[in-house]
This record gives C-alpha cells, sequence and structure tokens, in this order.
C-alpha cells in the first residue's frame, strides 16, 4: 500500500521465507531463533518474549502484494519462495506426528515465531495436555506454544484460558512454567476486564524465578528477570503508576546494560530484551511529560532498530508534539512504510500534519491510501468522506462511505478500486462517477440484447488497465489469463454468461462473436480477443459482419501493441475499400486511418487521402435518411475532430480552428434523447474540448487552452487525463509546486495513470523544494514500477528527507547494475 514490496520483504523476511536480511527488523528475527533452537534441538533454550497476533501475516501479504507467499501452515510456500530453513521446518510439520516431543515443541515455537499460529494448535498440539505431563519443562513449553498460538487467533477466549490452565494453576519450577504465568497475568493485565488476579500471577512467577536461580546462568536470569519485570510494569502503567513502573524499570535495565550474551543467538535474545525495555521506558517518559528521557529513549531505540515501525511512529509523535509538523510528516511516512502494523494510522498522522503545512491534495491522497490500508476502520472511512467533502466531492464521499461497508459474501467489496470499476474486474456494479467506469457494462448490455449501435463511444481503453487496476488494488486474485480462470467465488452472473459465450464461440454467429469481442477486449482481454478471431485476409471475407469483425480485430491489435512495435492495421484499410464494405464501416476505417497515421507514420500524403475517402463517406451517411439526427450529428463532430490531424500536420491554423469549431460547435448541438445519447454526448463534448485544448496550447493560446481544459474537467472531473493536462499548463506557467497539485491527482484517480502521475509530482515538489513531498511520491512511483529508473534516480537525490538515503542510494545502484547486466546479455 505504501512502500515497494522489496521493502517490506526485507523489513519482514522471515515472516515471508524463514531467511532474514540487513533490514530485518529485530521482532521478525524471533522466527530465524527459533529455526535454530530447532536445528539444534534446544527448546527449552530462551527465545523470543514477543509474539505477533495471526493477523499480522494477513496484513503483511496485503500490504507487500506478496501474494505468492500467502500461508497458513508451512507446507502452503511453494519450495522455490522458501529458504532452507522454512523447507525444514515444512518437512518437520508434515511428519509431526512422527516427531518426538523434543522436535514436537521446537517446531512449535518456530510455528508461533513464524506468525503460523494455527498450525500449532489444530496439528501439532490439537489438545491440552494435563498438568501431569506439564510438569515435564519440555511439555510445558509445548503447551505454552499452543496457548500463545491460540491467543493470537482467539484472544482471550475460553480456549485461550484453558490452554494456560496446566501451567497457570499447578506450575512447576521450570522457565517454561516461569513465562506462562507470568505471560498469563500479563494478558489479565493488559486485556481483560478484570486484572484483579494479575499481581498474584506475576507474584507467583517470581517466586518460581527464586527457586530456579541456581540452574540458570547470568545470561538466563537476567533476561527473565528483564521480561518479569517488563510484565509488572504494564499492570502498573495500567493502574497509572506511571512513577513505579519508572523505577521498577530502571533497576532493570541497568542490569540488562551490562549483560553480556554468551553467542550469537543469545545476542538476539538480548537484543530484543533491549528493544523491549527501551520502547516501556519510552512510553512512561511520554506519560509522565520527560521530555529529555523521551530524547533519550528514543535515540536508543533508533539505534538499536531503525527498521522498526513502532519506533518510528514514537519518533514521528514526539515531533508532532513539538510542533514540528515536517519533521513529524517525514516520521509519520517512514513509519507508514515499515508496516504492517500502524500503516493507516501513520498515513492518517501524516495527513494531519500534512494540512498543517498547507499540503491540502497532499494530504488527501494520504487519507485515500490510509483508506485502501484499512477500509473497515471507521477512523480511515470518516477521515477520507471529510476530505472529499471538504473538496466538494459528495459522490466520492458517498462511494468512500459504502466501501467501508463489510459485505460477508462479496470481501473485495471493501477495494476502494473495486467500488470505483467493479465492471473491469468482474462486470459488477461500477460506482465511479468518472465517464468511462461502466464501459465494460455498457458492452455487455448490448451483447446480452443482440444490438450494435451504429455510434458507440469513442474511448479505448489502455491495454494495461486491468493488470494496473488489479496490481493497485490489492485484488490478485482477479489476475487471471482468461474469463473461466475466475474462481467461482469472484463472480456475477454476468462473469458466468460471458464464460458461456467464450466457451460456445465457434457456435455465435458473427455479429454476436463481435459484440462478444467488444466486451473482452473492454475488460482486458485483448489477447484472447486475437485467439478467438484468427486473422483473415481481407479478400476472403464476403458479408459486412465479416467485415466489421476484423476491422474490430485489426483495431484491438493495433491497440494492444502500442508502447511496443507498430501494428499496422492493413487488414482495416483493406476493407474500406472492399466491395461488400458499408458505408458507416468505411468511414469508420477512414477517420481510423487519418489518426493512425498521423500518430504513426506522419505521412501528410497517407493522411489526407483517407481524409477524402471519410469525407465522401460522410456525404453519404448524411444524406441516408435511415440514420437519426442525433447520429448524423456525432458522426460528422467525430469526423471534423480526428480528420483535423491534416491541419495540424502542415500548421495550417486556419483550417484546424475552421475543423475544431465545426466538431466542437455539432458537439454541443448533438440533440440527444435518452441516458446513453446523453453519455456519448457528453463523452464526445469532453473528448473535443481536450482536443481543443491541445490545440490551443500548441499554437501558443494557453490563456484559452487552460479554460478548454476547466470544461473538460467540469464534465469529468475523474479523468486522470485531464489532470495532467492542468498539471502541464501550470508547469509552463513555471509554477511547480501548484502543478504538482494536478499531478497528485493524476496520481489517486488511476489507474491509468497512477505511476507517472506520483513521478511527476515527484518532479515537481523536488523543483519547489519540498523534499519529503517529493521523497513519498518517487517512493510510491517506484511501488508501482519498480524498474522506472527515472524515479529510482529522483529517489536517490531526496530520500535522505524521509531518513532512508542511503537505502535509495543502494536501490538506484541495485537498479543500474541490473539494467547495465541486461544491456550487456541481450548486445
Amino acid at each position: 500500500m505504501n512502500a515497494p514490496s522489496w521493502l517490506t520483504f526485507e523489513v519482514h523476511r522471515p515472516y515471508f521465507d524463514g531467511a532474514e536480511s540487513a533490514a530485518t527488523v529485530i521482532q521478525a528475527r524471533a522466527a530465524v531463533l527459533a529455526a535454530r533452537r530447532f536445528e539444534r534441538r534446544s527448546p527449552t533454550a530462551l527465545r523470543f518474549g514477543m509474539t505477533m497476533p495471526a493477523s499480522y501475516r494477513r496484513l503483511l501479504v496485503e500490504e507487500s502484494r506478496l501474494t505468492a507467499y500467502r500461508a497458513a501452515r508451512p507446507g502452503d510456500l511453494p519450495d522455490q519462495l522458501a529458504s532452507p530453513a522454512w523447507r525444514r521446518l515444512a518437512a518437520a510439520h508434515r511428519r509431526h506426528t512422527e516427531l518426538d516431543q523434543v522436535d514436537r515443541a521446537g517446531l512449535a515455537h518456530w510455528l508461533v515465531a513464524a506468525c503460523l499460529p494455527a498450525a500449532v494448535f489444530e496439528d501439532v498440539l490439537p489438545a491440552d495436555l494435563s498438568p501431569e505431563r506439564c510438569q515435564d519443562p519440555v511439555a510445558a513449553g509445548l503447551q505454552a506454544a499452543r496457548a500463545v498460538a491460540l491467543f493470537a487467533v482467539e484472544g482471550l477466549s475460553e480456549r485461550t484460558a484453558a490452554a494456560y490452565r496446566p501451567l497457570v494453576e499447578r506450575p512447576a519450577p521450570t522457565v517454561a512454567h516461569v513465562q506462562a504465568v507470568a505471560g498469563w497475568g500479563y494478558l489479565l493485565a493488559r486485556h481483560a476486564g478484570d486484572d484483579a488476579a494479575a499481581p498474584q500471577l506475576l507474584e507467583r512467577a517470581r517466586e518460581l524465578l527464586k527457586e530456579i536461580e541456581g540452574e540458570l546462568t547470568a545470561f538466563e536470569r537476567t533476561v527473565l528477570t528483564a521480561r518479569l519485570a517488563l510484565r509488572e510494569v504494564m499492570a502498573a502503567e495500567r493502574h497509572q503508576d506511571f512513577a513505579g513502573a519508572r523505577a521498577l524499570l530502571a533497576g532493570v535495565r541497568q542490569e540488562v546494560a551490562g549483560l553480556a550474551a554468551p553467542d550469537e543467538d543469545d545476542a538476539l535474545v538480548l537484543l530484543e530484551t533491549r528493544r523491549r525495555l527501551v520502547d516501556r521506558a519510552l512510553e512512561i517518559a511520554v506519560r509522565l511529560g520527560d521530555t529529555e528521557a523521551e530524547r533519550e529513549a528514543l535515540a536508543e531505540g533508533l539505534a538499536l532498530d531503525p527498521w522498526d515501525v513502532k519506533i518510528r511512529m514514537q519518533a514521528a509523535q514526539s515531533h508532532e508534539r513539538a510542533g514540528e509538523h515536517e519533521q513529524a510528516l517525514a516520521g509519520y511516512l517512514h513509519a507508514a512504510r515499515l508496516g504492517p502494523f500502524g500503516t493507516a494510522f501513520a498515513l492518517l498522522r501524516a495527513a494531519g500534519c500534512a494540512r498543517e503545512l498547507g499540503h491540502r491534495e497532499f494530504a488527501r491522497v494520504l487519507d485515500e491510501r490510509a483508506f485502501r490500508a484499512a477500509p473497515r476502520a471507521s477512523a480511515t472511512r470518516d477521515a477520507l468522506v471529510t476530505a472529499c467533502r471538504q473538496d466538494g466531492d459528495e459522490p466520492l464521499a458517498e462511494l468512500v462511505a459504502r466501501a467501508a461497508t463489510r459485505d460477508p459474501q462479496r470481501p473485495y467489496a471493501n477495494n476502494w478500486h473495486y467500488r470505483m470499476y467493479a465492471s473491469y474486474f468482474n462486470l459488477g456494479e461500477s460506482e465511479s462517477p468518472g465517464l468511462y467506469a461502466r464501459l465494460p457494462s455498457l458492452a455487455y448490455v448490448f451483447a446480452e440484447r443482440g444490438e450494435r449501435p451504429e455510434v458507440n463511444w469513442q474511448r479505448l481503453m489502455p491495454p494495461a488497465f486491468r493488470g494496473n487496476l488489479i496490481r493497485e488494488s490489492g485484488l490478485t486474485e482477479f489476475a487471471v489469463a482468461h474469463p473461466a480462470d475466475l474462481p467461482d467465488r469472484l463472480r456475477t452472473p454476468q462473469w458466468d454468461r460471458l464464460c458461456a459465450w467464450v466457451a460456445d464461440f465457434d457456435q455465435l454467429d458473427t455479429e454476436q462473436q463481435h459484440q462478444v469481442g467488444v466486451v473482452l477486449y473492454r475488460i482486458g482481454f485483448a489477447r484472447l480477443v486475437l485467439e478467438l478471431i484468427p486473422p483473415r485476409p481481407a479478400e476472403d471475407l464476403r458479408t459486412p459482419a465479416e467485415l466489421r469483425l476484423h476491422h474490430w480485430r485489426d483495431t484491438v491489435r493495433y491497440v494492444a501493441a502500442v508502447g511496443t512495435a507498430v501494428a499496422a492495421p492493413h487488414t482495416s484499410f483493406a476493407i474500406a475499400d472492399h466491395p461488400a464494405c458499408p458505408t458507416h464501416l468505411r468511414f469508420v476505417i477512414a477517420v481510423f486511418a487519418v489518426v493512425f497515421h498521423a500518430r504513426e507514420t506522419k505521412s501528410v500524403e497517407q493522411a489526407r487521402r483517407w481524409r477524402e475517402t471519410g469525407a465522401a463517406a460522410l456525404a453519404e451517411l448524411l444524406a441516408d435518411p435511415g440514420y437519426s439526427p442525433f447520429e448524423k450529428t456525432m458522426m460528422e463532430s467525430r469526423f471534423y475532430r480526428s480528420v483535423s490531424f491534416v491541419p495540424f500536420m502542415v500548421k495550417d491554423r486556419a483550417w484546424l480552428g475552421r475543423d475544431m469549431d465545426r466538431a466542437e460547435e455539432l458537439a454541443r448541438l448533438a440533440p440527444a434523447e435518452g441516458e446513453y445519447q446523453e453519455f456519448l454526448k457528453r463523452e464526445n463534448l469532453r473528448a473535443c474540448v481536450e482536443s481543443r485544448s491541445k490545440e490551443c496550447y500548441a499554437f501558443g493560446e494557453d490563456e484559452w487552452g487552460d479554460r478548454l481544459v476547466a470544461e473538460a474537467l467540469e464534465l469529468d472531473r475523474y479523468e486522470p487525463k485531464t489532470h495532467i493536462e492542468v498539471a502541464e499548463s501550470l508547469l509552463r506557467r513555471g509554477l511547480p509546486r501548484e502543478a504538482a497539485d494536478g499531478y497528485l491527482r493524476t496520481a489517486r484517480l488511476g489507474p491509468v495513470s497512477t505511476a507517472l502521475g506520483y513521478a511527476s509530482a515527484a518532479e515537481c515538489l523536488r523543483r519547489a523544494d519540498l523534499p519529503v513531498l517529493a521523497e513519498d511520491c518517487y517512493l510510491q512511483a517506484l511501488r508501482l514500477d519498480p524498474f522506472a529508473i527515472s524515479a529510482a534516480r529522483g529517489w536517490a537525490q531526496v530520500g535522505g528527507a524521509g531518513g532512508m538515503g542511503e537505502l535509495a542510494r543502494t536501490y538506484l545502484a541495485d537498479l543500474e547494475a541490473w539494467g547495465e547486466a541486461r544491456r550487456t546479455a541481450t548486445s
């Protein structure tokens, strides 16, 4: 949601594949240590004291978009993605019934540490052990793993309480029982409505620790004492005894400060212990208003674990309390990238700081990202609804409110992108107020009716639209190569009908094939259209329906190839000369040909020739009584807008003006009747106004161009391309700060131009000397396009503003090295 997936992967790597990186946060290394303990068959050795709830893994996958790493059990992860340690533990899990008690306990501890709790209490230990069995230290550790795993999934449920009872009601003098009794006391103090039993439990844990002091090394005794003190500190905090909590903490911190770990594994245990002590010291300093102690604890915490989201949040909060909004903004943005816990909250706080600094549009972008990270949280919903209404954007405010409502039958409906563009996902109901959100559904309605409108909408969404939409939304289950591959739970009745048409495609008549092909293209299956409709030479075609079908195929082939080699629509050109070609089809192809030659071949001669062909066809159509006044007006308006490329190419300003005057006049006069014709009129007028603005800008008539862009926004304020026009106009006038807002609107209204919007906004913000905002936008551009070298270079320039300068420079160096290796390999 807020950082490239590689960063989330590196910071939390042990949860993904069992290995670690230089950037791995301390807490995630619990799984690395547990795997080593398993290998060395030392289940009673000290492990990390903290564990993560089951939701943590889900959030990691959702925010990183690394859905291939989704797992509830070790075996769910494909071997090619797993580290050697993960594969060994997965093998152990597959044969867990054959393991002895030592290995079962070691496996259970690793499953807890790797945030795979269900695999503990459902597989490794599906029923509680008796108090008698739990007198054994290894068995007690196994039972403790079951209790912790249950809490991770269910909280303070009856099953969790039952799992703690064999350890708490008859505790033996073992390390496992000390930690279990103290842990249960902590859970009651922290989460229960009634914590009356917590003090006695913590005292009992201290007594047990004294009983076994002689059996422990100095290191073990100090760490266990520190952990117990942390539990007692938490209990004191609940009762607002912050002075007592600080005094208790001070003694144990001093003892831990002089501690040395006997080996590298215990060094990890010590590191985690110090981090937890710093965390409590910092929270207590804040409660007591001790700013000096707060600064000292922050410095120590950041030095211990610079990748930890909580310490980054605490640092940002400290800046915000001090009124240092720019530093707070940078801190919250940094924290949001290190999630997943706190991502949405960090973004909301960042948005608040941005507003304090006067960056209103940037703040709204942050509100949207917060909502997408946590769409069911009332705080993110309310913040975004408020931001929309402050901008006078009631349609999106209403959409956000609907998207925040959970639909158990359609969990994906909580997704902002799905609500906006459901038609492109599964032919659902798009709720975006934009012009182009429902195009696939419109195509489906005509296919269902068996109708072919002579006048249709003009917009052809880029081939990458569906892929970008799915990637940006995170709804990767919709990423299928064929409609039939979409899981049943994600389908609508319309999608099922489409699948039936595709399955029987060869049996459909030519008109039906054309209509189904249009639907498939509109939802992003251009390749499938080309597969279903084999190419045929124009001379082999016989009927008007066949000619229309193969012109459509040629159009799809051309549009799908945009950005790569040009797929010239030669079949369409031949169809226009075919004796059976209807006048309207010849007209459509001629207009298409003018645009093609203007953009691709730059041949004025060919463009002129096709303009003449189109003009002759238009004359016939306008004289044909079979067409309605609306259809004739629309055809003529579109004709003059498209063929105006000819005077544009020869730079004849007067001729171009006459063409566009006529196109605009007709666009405004079209006598539309009914909802569909009103949609076509509005779409055509918006396109015409947009073309006129380009005409004005090309000839230096910026003021007129700006007025036309403003009108285009009135016709559709949700079209990203128009906001690009606004931004580019502002840039031409030397206003990069204002232009950045236009690009930010482009980014948040994606996915057509999201990456471009972020990258362009970043460049503008950098030029406007706003490095914190620029740094975040560069990183967002890389989240969408990790290979964007210009964004990587920009990030390297301003990375220090967000606290990631070294990482940005490393990223750029690695990307440049990768690019050079590819060039060398292909040269």
